[in-house]
């Protein structure tokens, strides 16, 4: 009886030491579980706090938001506040004459700001302690302005980029490397990664325009640049009796559609904003045409195939069925979303031959473009922009290849197209030449070039 009840002891001893090694490992278990659980809620309340999207992120952005809000309208009320003054001695604007400078700093210390105005050609800068600059240009305030980078495409909202001049960078566009200098012809593409050159290679995929800056509005004008005086190019007054255009207080329909003169009144206000437009690097291209004849979309891009042998439109007025309409519809073509494409106007092409002018070195070409144009008798075989000597500020073509339609009216019965042709003489029809077509007329020596105004 003795033995049984000590193996019954040894028996439950035994049960008992491998139960509590069994409730041991569950417990190990359950807390290396636990710290996995705590290091995934840590890591979540981390990014919570502190990510791109965090609570600290969001409350810095809604802070900086707050602040630049206050520095704009602060700007908006000094600027407006001067503006009132000026009524009174019967000026309507605030120039970047020293005493509205004046006057506008006067207004800006009153508010307790700490910021500076200063002016800047067209513009007048305010800086705030911050570092935050604002720009008043058109009447319009804008900012705070945020640099674009070389070659990285603009996201958000338009960006500014400023090396020997200042560029308005749309939404969607990128600098192109090694074409960032705005005196020299700066560069923009839909396509970041394009390139002036990687090694010995060229990219250049995308399509690509050229900022022509207007630093003085009020010579935002049409000229004639054949003649040439001492003084400089003028204006011809019997030419403009001639040639027309509308400008953003024609009402005149007999020359231009209502879209048209709804459109003029937007590409001046923004030009007037911004201190420059876009032009077309290249003569307007065409994907490969199919067997039928029918082209594929509209580019403007290095090589391509020019768009040739089109109608400026149908008629004088009706603008559908030729390079108005195509050109219109470029943007829309590519989803660009803070730009509005257009046929070049003949004040854009005016304002690039002034803007070539101002290079001694290029200004002779204006008169005659012997070298700086395709004035072979043919099409460029290459493509538009396959000649590397047939450019100036990194524009090609706009001398010789084809005539380019622009929104120039002869008379009453013809539309206008600059830059000369593959058909005519460099001396006689040199890039700044106007020479006169049936809206409707499809000649193969005929072409056209977009131009890009910022939203």
């Amino acid at each position: 009886m003795k033995l049984k009840m000590k193996e019954t002891r040894v028996m439950s001893k035994k049960y008992n030491l491998d139960n509590t090694k069994k409730e041991k490992g569950i417990t190990l278990i359950a807390l290396v579980i636990t710290i996995i659980v705590l290091l995934i809620l840590a890591g979540v309340s981390i990014a919570t706090l502190t990510g791109e999207n965090g609570i600290l992120n969001q409350a810095s952005r809604a802070a900086d938001n707050t602040k630049n809000a206050t520095e704009k309208e602060q700007v908006e009320l000094a600027y407006n506040t001067q503006v009132s003054k000026n009524m009174e001695k019967g000026k309507y604007t605030v120039d970047t004459n020293e005493d509205d400078i004046e006057g506008l700093q006067d207004e800006l210390d009153n508010l307790d700001t700490g910021a500076t105005a200063n002016g800047n050609g067209e513009k007048i800068e305010v800086v705030f302690p911050s570092g935050n600059k604002y720009r008043i240009q058109g009447g319009k305030v804008k900012g705070p302005i945020k640099q674009a980078k070389v070659g990285k495409k603009v996201e958000g909202e338009n960006k500014e980029y400023t090396k020997n001049g200042t560029a308005e960078i749309p939404v969607g566009f990128a600098i192109v490397p090694g074409l960032d200098d705005v005196e020299k012809g700066l560069v923009i593409s839909d396509d970041e990664k394009d390139t002036e050159e990687t090694g010995k290679t060229k990219v250049a995929n995308g399509n690509q325009f050229v900022w022509v800056p207007v630093e003085d509005f009020s010579k935002f004008v049409r000229y004639n640049f054949q003649s040439n005086t001492d003084a400089g190019f003028v204006t011809d007054k019997a030419a403009d009796e001639k040639c027309y255009e509308p400008n953003p207080e024609s009402t005149d329909t007999e020359y231009s559609s209502k879209e048209t003169l709804e459109e003029v009144k937007k590409m001046y206000k923004s030009v007037k904003e911004n201190g420059g437009f876009y032009i077309g690097r290249y003569e307007a291209g065409t994907t490969d045409t199919t067997k039928e004849g029918i082209r594929g979309e509209m580019v403007c891009k290095k090589g391509a195939t020019v768009y040739n042998s089109i109608p400026w439109g149908e008629s004088m007025t009706k603008e559908e069925g030729g390079a108005v309409q195509v050109a219109r519809g470029f943007a829309d073509q590519n989803n660009y979303t803070n730009v509005t494409s257009t046929l070049c106007y003949g004040v854009q092409w005016d304002a690039v031959m002034r803007w070539i002018s101002k290079d001694n070195e290029l200004k002779q070409y204006l008169t005659d473009s012997n070298g700086k144009g395709n004035y072979s008798g043919k099409l460029l075989e290459g493509g538009t922009g396959s000649n590397e000597e047939y450019q100036m500020k990194n524009i090609y073509d706009m001398a010789g290849n084809v005539n380019e339609w622009t929104m120039e009216a002869f008379y009453t019965s013809v539309r206008i197209c600059r830059g000369g042709g593959y058909a005519f003489y460099a001396s006689s029809s040199p890039v700044s030449t106007r020479i006169s077509y049936a809206p409707d007329n499809t000649p193969e020596v005929v072409g056209f070039r977009p131009a890009l105004y910022v939203r």
